[in-house]
């Protein structure tokens, strides 16, 4: 079931609050665009854009992406390496394979771990946290 407009809008936005708090300095330019979160991820090697979906938060977890500045997915080879397990069987798209995410609970492999039992423990602020870890930028 999907929360009110109103009710996503403000839910994110305590979610980006709450992420900045956790992340301090690594938080850099995080933040909600509609019902996007975005953040840049800067590495020697390179510059993404991180864009996590929560049009359908937190009944279902975040989609998450490296995009363009147009917003649409990056092709694997384009995203940081390690960063990608390959293309979602399923979804078709590339994907992280972490907790937290529609990719990692929509995979064959988690098929017996549910969202539900995650969705109060598992809020923005930590899986940014594992997000910025898996792509090298966070200790």
């Amino acid at each position: 079931m999907a929360l009110h407009p109103a009710v996503l809008s403000d839910l994110l936005d305590e979610e980006v609050r709450q992420a900045r708090i956790k992340l301090g300095q690594d938080a850099g330019d995080l933040r909600r665009v509609g019902t996007n979160v975005l953040i840049t991820v800067k590495r020697p090697d390179g510059v993404w854009k991180l864009l996590l979906d929560g049009a359908r938060y937190d009944s279902e977890p975040f989609d998450v992406a490296l995009v363009d500045d147009e917003g649409e997915v990056l092709a694997l080879e384009q995203w940081i390496p390690g960063f990608a397990l390959g293309i979602h069987p399923s979804l078709n798209v590339p994907f992280v394979c972490v907790s937290g995410t529609r990719g990692y609970y929509a995979h064959e492999s988690h098929f017996a771990e549910r969202w539900d039992s995650h969705r109060f423990s598992m809020r923005l602020d930590s899986l940014l946290d594992s997000l910025l870890r898996k792509a090298g930028v966070h200790a």
